[in-house]
């Protein structure tokens, strides 16, 4: 079995958690362990198809082998996985805590070794010690023709792997914020995140997947470029439904084979009718978050809006629980609200259970439990955020 090395994003339980569910729906029996708090060490064999399905990995390598802390047995290892081509491109990635002193003389060492066989070499550095993906992919350092080499300390010796991919950062980003139809005040679901949602998800191939509170279409978009066919979004406003329309006749221009969701107008506590009494496969939304905040709310008026929001994920949680097939899931983002120092979440885990649903803890076992909250879910905020997202993944027991 392969050994692969996977670099981390700036969320690492997401990463892990994701890794790990796609693994599943995939069926790659995939072993992995940590190697510092950054880069997992996994062990199964991994395709094309499953990095791209991913949105929390930023790279991945195969690994070489393990050399001791040496710079003579480094870069004796490394020169020799060089192909002899009269034109060599390569960098070195370093994923230890602090950079030694030799790793640039590693690299100039190479270098001047590869000029002295009067071969043309570029040494690609950057001002850190990790080369970003985009530094990776623009100085084409990915095979067949390029070399990263990402060098991970364990103990008293160095894991080496060579880079065999990085996370598509231009895609990624022209989804975010190349797409026709964006509104800020509303709020924007990140594609990644949407991406991690929908593969916790775990939904098998022509799975039925819905998005009961739709907005610009970033969960639907998502979902279809991963190759589900059966999507449906609802969003109560017209002007949500609109923007993903007009996001999918874009999408569309890059991707020619997704499909055309089914979109409608309605309100939640109409869901059921509009649809049918339709049941699904998944259920993956990011509903209203709560008025914008300006950060002068004193504690009173935010315990009344999350009082409100309550309320309001209560109803919408009886509606889905109903449109949810048995062993199906939902997956979907409660606000938890800041205050100072403190978080307000949404007190609804406990009351899960009399919806028929039960709150799934998506956290592979072997993490540290500095990772874990008190509520089984999974957290994702920005630093200077007034609202942290909290992830939900709930299935249907009955």
């Amino acid at each position: 079995m392969q050994e692969y090395l996977i670099a981390f994003g700036r969320e690492p339980e997401f990463t892990i958690t994701e890794l790990a569910a796609t693994a599943r729906r995939f069926a790659l029996p995939l072993q992995w362990r940590l190697v510092g708090k950054t880069v997992g060490l996994v062990t199964g064999e991994l395709s094309e198809k499953f990095l791209d399905a991913l949105a929390g990995t930023v790279k991945v390598a195969e690994v070489l082998t393990e050399v001791k802390v040496s710079k003579e047995e480094i870069v004796s290892f490394l020169s020799s996985q060089l192909e002899q081509t009269e034109r060599c491109e390569f960098g070195l990635s370093w994923y230890g805590p602090k950079p030694p002193r030799w790793l640039m003389p590693v690299g100039l060492s190479i270098k001047n070794q590869l000029k002295n066989e009067s071969r043309h070499v570029r040494y690609v550095t950057s001002r850190t010690p990790v080369l970003s993906s985009v530094v990776v992919k623009k100085n084409k350092l990915l095979p067949p023709t390029g070399y990263e080499f990402f060098l991970l300390p364990e103990g008293d010796k160095i894991i080496i792997g060579r880079t065999i991919w990085v996370q598509d950062f231009e895609a990624w980003s022209q989804r975010d914020y190349g797409r026709p139809a964006r509104d800020a005040r509303v709020g924007m679901l990140p594609p990644k995140l949407a991406r991690i949602m929908i593969n916790l998800a775990e939904a098998r191939e022509g799975a039925g997947i819905l998005d009961p509170f739709c907005g610009s279409g970033t969960v639907l978009q998502e979902a279809a470029i991963l190759g589900y066919r059966h999507l449906v979004g609802v969003d109560a406003d017209s002007n949500g439904v609109t923007r993903t329309r007009e996001n999918f006749v874009w999408l569309k221009k890059q991707y020619q084979q997704i499909p055309e969701p089914a979109l409608m107008v309605a309100d939640i506590s109409r869901l059921p009718t509009v649809l049918n009494n339709s049941t699904y496969d998944a259920i993956v939304t990011e509903p209203y978050l709560g008025p914008p905040l300006r950060g002068r709310e004193n504690v009173n008026r935010l315990e009344q809006i999350r009082q409100e929001l309550t309320e309001f994920y209560k109803n919408a949680l009886k509606v889905l629980s109903l449109m949810i097939k048995p062993g199906g899931r939902i997956v979907m983002v409660w606000p938890v609200l800041r205050v100072g120092n403190n978080n307000l979440p949404l007190p609804l885990i406990n009351e899960v259970k009399s919806y028929g649903l039960e709150l799934v803890d998506m956290l592979p076992k072997q993490v540290p439990g500095s990772w874990r909250n008190s509520r089984g879910t999974l957290w994702y905020a920005r630093p200077d955020a007034r609202v942290i997202r909290e992830i939900v993944v709930l299935e249907r027991t009955i």
